[in-house]
């Protein structure tokens, strides 16, 4: 399946994907890769390019409705998740993941979001990176949402570009040396995501103004 999505990336949009950093996924043990989320095919893009097949994502309970979707979902190492809510089913199982020596692909803005204005970022990626004690590493996309945007079917050609930082870990407490809540070691993920885009995606999705 991993070749089959490879394939039809190259016929889609050819060069016009460009992945930097793959070097800093670990080749070997856990970690948990935190992104941000802009187009549906952010993590078939990722997952198809890490050079492991122990990959494995949380997706929000409603793409598991259906009988066919999930199965296609849990073979291909996707658990649910209920959104706006303390999954403690879905946590454990990515503590699980993790504690197994697996890649776990997290995005903590929960769903796709708006690229003009960025997403709220949930704590239970703080929770699973202070719990878990792995490397964290940031993944930052852009363009994806012009491939298939919202109420699309056919794919289109636009250029996305995603970048893979070094990895980091998440600090026992903050600035003012207060312990580090869960909420905080999201947005500090977040934050790392977000110096990884491009000028004017960066500012969007940190709130800012656009550059005049």
């Amino acid at each position: 399946m991993r070749a089959a999505v490879r394939v039809a990336t190259v016929v889609v949009l050819g060069k016009r994907l460009r992945i930097e950093g793959l070097e800093h996924v670990p080749r070997r043990g856990p970690a948990l890769l935190v992104g941000n989320h802009v187009g549906a095919i952010d993590p078939v893009m990722l997952g198809i390019h890490i050079p492991r097949l122990d990959v494995y994502y949380m997706a929000k309970s409603e793409l598991f409705r259906r009988r066919v979707t999930g199965w296609l979902f849990r073979h291909c190492h996707t658990f649910p998740v209920v959104r706006d809510s303390p999954d403690r089913t879905a946590l454990r199982q990515a503590l699980d993941v993790l504690r197994r020596g697996h890649l776990l692909v997290v995005y903590p803005e929960g769903t796709r979001a708006d690229r003009a204005a960025g997403g709220r970022a949930h704590p239970g990626a703080g929770f699973i990176a202070r719990h878990a004690r792995v490397p964290i590493v940031p993944v930052a996309a852009a363009g994806s949402d012009g491939v298939l945007p919202r109420g699309a079917i056919i794919p289109r050609r636009a250029p996305v570009r995603i970048v893979i930082g070094e990895p980091f870990a998440v600090p026992d407490i903050d600035d003012a040396g207060r312990p580090l809540g869960h909420q905080a070691a999201t947005d500090l993920m977040m934050a790392r995501v977000r110096a990884l885009l491009p000028g004017d995606d960066r500012r969007r999705q940190s709130g800012a103004p656009p550059a005049a």
